[in-house]
């Protein structure tokens, strides 16, 4: 059973979805856009059980979560590849996620394939299949769709549950299984479903290389920008540029004001009466976590390369994505906060790794700091 149509009507969803309600494995792919939101517009979700496909529409005044609750909300196991903005459309549209999950892409960084492999490359080396990304920048929330665009669509699933069953048995026979498991426990526990407002500052590229004061002020403004567009449903920088927000952010130091250009989402007296509050916000009762430096860098930094360099040779000994067994962040913060119970040194990893050679690169430097 495979449509070629958009599925727009109740009766229409509910019987294609009664046909594949016994299959235990479930491949799904969610198309959305936002071009013009802050947070993204489900348009068409794609569904495969290996057998029956289908595309259904997203944008229709419907309990989606009543119609699909058997499908997400069973014991079955869904396939995504690259689940991150799958399952935050999922969350928006539901207020929760399935609990079974296998994404293709983190199993393939298990198994030796590229770092964020795409869906089509890794069905091309896999299958020898080639699939046509002609219809990428589609705009999904235009109707009607037309049969390519539902053909490039429908291609996003039709071959997941095969992906699926070649890396899983894959997983399986290199016992790297377990290792796939937690560490797809450990992503799905690590997404914040709710913008996190005090993080806004992190987005601005080069916030880090502004003198103290001025960042202080750009991470208020960036923060009452995050605030706005997500009251608004807008994209941040239709409100400020980033570029805007550094140069307001110097000129108040100078002058003690908040210079906002004119535009249709920005009210100027209200906003900069928020603006300054946050700033002084900043000021009184935030440490500077920006500027922050835990030990000498020069140090620091060569720690960090000793165990990355470690950390890459365990990833090329046992083919795995360097990047999934050692990620940067991972041990900067092993090394900030001396974190015994770092997934660095625990876990999977600590099956392949070994501790003295750990504790030969981070003792001295533990010790002093």
């Amino acid at each position: 059973m495979q449509n070629i149509r958009l599925l727009a009507d109740f009766k229409e969803i509910q019987d294609f979805l009664k046909v594949i309600e016994a299959s235990q494995v479930v491949s799904v792919d969610i198309e959305f856009m936002r071009r013009s939101t802050y947070f993204p517009e489900p348009c068409v979700i794609q569904i495969s059980d290996g057998e029956n496909h289908s595309c259904i529409d997203l944008t229709l005044d419907i309990d989606y979560k009543k119609l699909f609750k058997e499908i997400f909300f069973s014991d079955k196991l869904i396939i995504f590849h690259s689940c991150r903005q799958d399952l935050e459309i999922l969350h928006i549209v539901f207020g929760e996620i399935p609990r079974n999950i296998f994404d293709t892409q983190i199993a393939a960084s298990f198994l030796g394939y590229k770092y964020q492999i795409g869906y089509a490359e890794l069905v091309k080396i896999i299958f020898d299949i080639d699939i046509n990304k002609s219809e990428k920048m589609t705009d999904w929330k235009k109707r009607p769709l037309s049969k390519n665009q539902i053909d490039y669509a429908l291609n996003d699933v039709i071959y997941l549950g095969k992906l699926y069953s070649s890396l899983n048995e894959e997983l399986i026979q290199t016992k790297k299984i377990n290792y796939f498991k937690e560490e797809m426990k450990n992503f799905i526990s690590d997404i914040d479903w709710d913008p996190r407002l005090e993080n806004a500052w992190k987005r601005i590229k080069s916030i880090k290389s502004l003198e103290i004061r001025v960042k202080k002020v750009a991470k208020g403004i960036s923060i009452w920008r995050e605030s706005k567009a997500i009251k608004m449903n807008i994209p941040r920088n239709w409100i400020l540029s980033e570029k805007k927000i550094i140069d307001i952010s110097k000129d108040f130091i100078n002058s003690n004001e908040i210079n906002l250009p004119k535009n249709k989402y920005i009210s100027i007296k209200d906003d900069i009466k928020e603006i300054k509050s946050q700033i002084e916000h900043q000021n009184k009762n935030e440490k500077d976590s920006i500027n922050k430096k835990v030990y000498d860098f020069n140090e620091y930094k060569k720690i960090a390369d000793d165990l990355y360099d470690y950390y890459k040779s365990i990833s090329i000994k046992n083919n795995i994505s360097y990047q999934i067994v050692s990620p940067k962040k991972m041990i900067f913060s092993f090394l900030k906060d001396k974190d015994g119970d770092s997934r660095l040194i625990s876990g999977w990893r600590r099956e392949l790794i070994d501790m003295k050679k750990i504790s030969n690169i981070t003792d001295a430097y533990f010790d002093a700091n």
